[in-house]
This record gives C-alpha cells, structure tokens and sequence, in this order.
C-alpha cells in the first residue's frame, strides 16, 4: 500500500509518502526547506498513517503546529501472485 498526501503547519506544508508492504512500513517527509525525515520500521504491524502520527511531533518542529493532515492518493498494490493465492483460496 502507497499513501501520499502533506501535513499543513502554521509555518509551512510538508508532503509525505508512506509505502506498506510485507516487510514493513517506510516513511519519507519533505519539506520546502531543509533535509527530508526518512524512517522504517521492520514490522508490517503499523498502518501508514499511524506510523505518520508517530512521527508528527518531529514535523511539527519543521513546519510549526499541525494544523491539518491531507490524504492526495491511496495505492493499493496487488501483484499477479497475490491475485493467483486469492483465486485459489476461493476455490476451496
């Protein structure tokens, strides 16, 4: 699963990019100044948008105090063998 969207503070917008996958989840924030946040965890447990709320405090001290956090896009990403494994199951 892929979640775009961008944290608006009092002090400026920061857009973000949470990627879900089997492995875990990843995290990369970009502001219009400075160096981007860049996190992983290496479990699979969180969902994107709690490791983003995880992280909000770190944003804030970027772009001030969060006023509003809006999801743009939602991926959802399904390859041929997870189509395949699901087609089998129902089967059964």
């Amino acid at each position: 699963m892929l979640v775009r969207g961008k944290v608006v503070g009092k002090e400026g917008t920061a857009r973000f990019e949470v990627q879900k996958s089997k492995e875990g989840v990843s995290l990369r924030v970009e502001f219009p100044e400075g160096e981007p946040i860049d996190y992983s965890v290496d479990c699979p447990c969180l969902e994107p948008l709690e490791l983003l709320g995880l992280l909000l405090p770190a944003i804030e001290e970027h772009i001030g105090e969060v006023q509003d956090v809006v999801v743009e896009e939602v991926e959802e990403q399904k390859s041929i063998l997870g189509r395949i494994k699901r087609l089998l199951r129902e089967r059964k």
